[in-house]
């Protein structure tokens, strides 16, 4: 069950592909923003022609842009991540050359650095891959840095210059309001490390938006609830974890995973008879296979102090034995 999760958590972070942009040789100007959630601004870059094809965070919590123009065979990523201190141009710098060193012994030509504005740059290129021509850029605001890497296949004496320019557009501009869907993503990357105490700020405003204005859909409103009231229990915050599941029973009243999770709530406060009701409804109401199948309560910890018991190992004897 928890790999099945964190699949889909893995998914919804770094795998949010989007639809493929417009291909006619006339394109709206396409300004794409790539913000922190707990920043009030945004890095801006005119990717006109490109489709982005992922756009969240990173399990590790950086913020992580791609997308592909497959007329001119370029890719572009924006990678934004906070740091201790102040991020300054010489850190970029720093972070630029150090990547520099790394590429001296696979890059065919020389690796050049010069600026784009106030943007530090370098470039290589490969030629025993394709003829790829790269640019790698970085700017630093507060304690954020932003890498941009531009690269081209197939590159020609001359193309640089397609790829400088949006390198020329970059901007810090307002951060628009962020939704259900950003929280989730920002509560999901500290979730997956397991630290669950920086995942519920994220994931409370996330549920208070979705009571305001739902847009999430229901299998992505499932997970917020369970990853919340997983984030309480796991904090040691049982009454708090027990009112997220409740919650998401008053809405979804046969939700297997709700209801399992409840029961090892009541475990955790000693409570026999309560766990043994959610255990029963949890079964129930149990799909074949997917997502929500349940784990066999007999091998489950949370009720370790209860397999003694007569009555309880019944239960979970009977509920273990297959449907007919």
């Amino acid at each position: 069950m928890a790999r099945s999760i964190k699949s889909v958590l893995l998914g919804l972070l770094v795998c949010a592909a989007l639809p493929a942009g417009i291909t006619s040789a006339e394109q709206p100007r396409h300004i794409a923003t790539v913000a922190l959630i707990e920043k009030p601004w945004a890095i801006a870059l005119d990717i006109t022609g490109y489709s982005v094809r992922i756009d969240g965070v990173t399990p590790d919590g950086r913020r992580y842009l791609f997308a592909t123009d497959a007329s001119t065979s370029m890719t572009l990523s924006v990678t934004m991540e906070t740091v201790n201190g102040q991020a300054t141009t010489q850190g970029c710098l720093t972070h630029l050359r150090q990547v520099a060193t790394t590429l001296a012994g696979h890059s065919s030509g020389n690796v050049v650095e010069y600026a784009v504005g106030r943007l530090p740059v370098i470039e290589y290129s490969n030629t025993n891959n394709l003829d790829q021509f790269h640019l790698l850029a970085c700017t630093g605001k507060e304690n954020v840095y932003t890498d941009v890497h531009l690269s081209k296949l197939h590159f020609k004496s001359g193309e640089e210059s397609q790829l400088r320019s949006v390198l020329a557009s970059l901007d810090i501009v307002p951060a628009m309001a962020a939704g259900s869907l950003d929280h989730f993503r920002a509560g999901s990357a500290p979730y997956l490390q397991g630290r669950y105490a920086e995942s519920i700020s994220h994931y409370e405003e996330a549920l208070a938006l979705e009571q305001s204005v739902p847009t999430l859909d229901n299998s992505l409103w499932r997970l917020l609830v369970h990853n919340l009231g997983v984030a309480y229990r796991m904090t040691g915050d049982l009454p708090r974890a027990m009112h997220i599941f409740q919650y998401g029973l008053s809405q979804d009243p046969f939700n297997p995973l709700f209801h399992y999770n409840l029961a090892r709530i009541h475990a955790g406060m000693n409570d026999r008879d309560q766990t043994m009701q959610s255990l029963h409804a949890a079964f129930r109401n149990r799909p074949a296979t997917g997502i929500d199948s349940l784990p066999d309560p007999r091998q489950d910890a949370f009720f370790r102090r209860f397999m003694l018991d007569p009555s309880f190992r019944t239960l979970a004897e009977h509920l273990m034995q297959p449907a007919i």
